[in-house]
């Protein structure tokens, strides 16, 4: 059974409904009885605006890299044999993103950030960073060094 509180001068504060469920399921249980007793910390889940400004951040990188390189669509898409003078546009490479870097939810569909867990969503900018920098030699700083540490498993 799990209990959702907070510490209030280091110790644990429980609702009143919390707190009767609690006392109930103990009351249940036989003494002597081994139990495992779990505290973790709760870390507030992704927003909307940290995503945008992550991945907006990520995509305004690598387009300020290609552009003082030089890319354009061809670049992207080899097939292309000579260059085509279009600038690669933040739609294009977001999708690029996601087809090479995808993730995938319970049934097997693609999904997009605003469909992904917290967790999805932070492998997904790894994965994301990784393919930059190893394909295309782009440095996209992370905007959180400690995420791995505060993401809820």
């Amino acid at each position: 059974m799990k209990f959702y509180g907070t510490i209030k001068k280091g110790k644990i504060v429980l609702s009143v409904a919390q707190l009767q469920m609690r006392e109930k399921f103990l009351s249940e249980i036989k003494d002597d009885t081994p139990i495992e007793y779990d505290i973790k910390k709760v870390y507030q889940h992704k927003t909307v605006q940290q995503t945008k400004t992550y991945w907006g951040l990520a995509i305004q990188t690598i387009l300020s890299d290609f552009n003082d390189r030089g890319y354009d669509t061809s670049y992207l898409l080899p097939q292309a044999k000579i260059p085509t003078g279009t600038e690669v546009s933040k739609d294009l490479m977001c999708e690029y993103l996601y087809a090479c870097c995808p993730t995938f939810d319970d049934s097997g569909k693609r999904i997009t950030l605003s469909k992904m867990t917290t967790k999805q969503a932070a492998d997904f900018f790894d994965r994301v960073r990784n393919y930059a920098s190893s394909q295309w030699g782009v440095v996209i700083p992370d905007p959180n060094p400690f995420w791995k540490q505060e993401i809820e498993t």
